[in-house]
């Protein structure tokens, strides 16, 4: 290679690079002079959250665009400047980005300072209107920041489906008084306010099981409700208490397991004597010990709803344990539901919308072009792999 090659090839990767990054500082610098155009700090945090949600990916592991751009902000001196690096003090993902942003912003001493301040943020309380069949939740936190009142509201599939919809509200109380009337409308609801080390666990759960499917399927990332506002949930997340420590579930032997069965065969209305309806009641059974957090006895239309979607999705079932698995359910959540505890209206309801859960797992399989995604795999009990 001659040293004419060897300079220009170096020279045309930085030069690319160079560009990448003075784009990328030109476009945030923009957005930060808009926010100096605002007086409520929320809507700032929604600006700064919105921009970081575009900056982050899960598959950037060890690639942090954000520090390159906070010394970028740090060499261009300006009331902008000044005002992206305060944004990304307080909502910047990780520590060393927040410490970083922040002494930037102060070396900026000639510079004024934003008309807004982001820190003094209290998260004084959180709500909880939960289904009582543990499926799902939405979670009221409660914040304030110099006297003015603020929420953020998330919904939260309860059993490791993560965050659903995410968003903020100003009219706190209204929503909280929607909650309570809403709990004495219906049989299923529950409102409570819950302790925010409970919430936070929940919360981060949550999270978690968001960034993990965005890991697996980036191409949900932009449909994700979590993607715009995470720099700002995460930033009310440390504003709580420590999270409560997570739970570990309970395990289940195998004869704990086989008494569940018998226990259901000898006492539940509408059972069958045979093979393939004893199995179908141990794959339930067993649904519940291994993928439902070690809870067996625990019934709600999202559970089932996700034990027929898992079932659709794995190879091996024969079909008759297909064609019995529907019969087994209305059975057992009657059953379970008794058991654990629920009222005869909350067992009615369920029975209602498993009546159309399992019409449609049954039209599924009557479709001969059905697309069934089978990436996920599964093992099939050992009680079905008999010849």
């Amino acid at each position: 290679m001659s040293p004419v090659s060897r300079k220009r090839k170096p020279a045309k990767k930085k030069s690319a690079v160079s560009d990448e990054r003075r784009q990328l500082l030109k476009t945030v610098l923009a957005d930060a002079e808009d926010a100096l155009a605002e007086r409520d700090p929320v809507e700032v945090e929604l600006m700064a959250s919105t921009i970081l949600g575009d900056l982050w990916h899960p598959s950037d592991e060890g690639r942090d665009v954000v520090l390159p751009l906070i010394d970028d902000a740090a060499r261009r001196p300006s009331p902008a400047a000044r005002a992206l690096l305060r944004m990304l003090q307080h909502l910047a993902l990780t520590e060393e980005q927040r410490d970083r942003a922040a002494e930037a912003a102060d070396a900026f001493s000639a510079m004024p300072e934003p008309p807004w301040d982001l820190g003094d943020l209290t998260v004084t309380e959180c709500w909880q209107q939960a289904d009582v069949y543990g499926d799902g939740a939405t979670l009221l936190l409660c914040a304030a920041r110099a006297g003015h009142a603020h929420g953020l509201v998330a919904e939260v599939e309860l059993s490791g489906g993560g965050l659903g919809d995410v968003y903020l509200t100003d009219q706190v109380g209204d929503l909280v008084d929607s909650m309570r009337a809403g709990e004495e409308a219906s049989e299923v609801f529950v409102t409570e306010r819950i302790p925010l080390p409970k919430a936070r666990r929940i919360l981060e759960d949550a999270v978690a099981v968001n960034d993990s499917a965005a890991a697996l399927l980036p191409d949900v990332i932009a449909e994700d409700p979590l993607t715009p506002l995470r720099a700002l949930v995460a930033a009310r997340l440390r504003a709580m208490p420590p999270a409560e420590p997570p739970v570990e579930p309970p395990t289940f032997t195998e004869q704990e397991r086989e008494e569940l069965v018998r226990a259901f065969l000898a006492e539940a209305d509408g059972v069958r004597d045979d093979r393939w309806f004893t199995d179908c009641v141990r794959f339930v059974v067993d649904y519940g010990c291994d993928d439902d957090f070690g809870r067996p006895l625990r019934v709600g239309p999202g559970k089932f709803d996700l034990l027929l979607e898992d079932v659709l999705n794995t190879e091996g079932f024969p079909e008759e344990f297909l064609a019995t698995l529907p019969e087994v359910l209305p059975p057992w959540g009657r059953w379970a539901g008794e058991r654990s505890g629920l009222r005869p209206a909350a067992i009615e309801r369920l029975l209602e919308e498993l009546d159309e859960i399992t019409e449609e797992f049954r039209d599924l399989l009557a479709e001969e072009d059905a697309d069934f995604d089978h990436e996920t795999g599964g093992a099939v009990p050992i009680a079905l792999r008999r010849e």
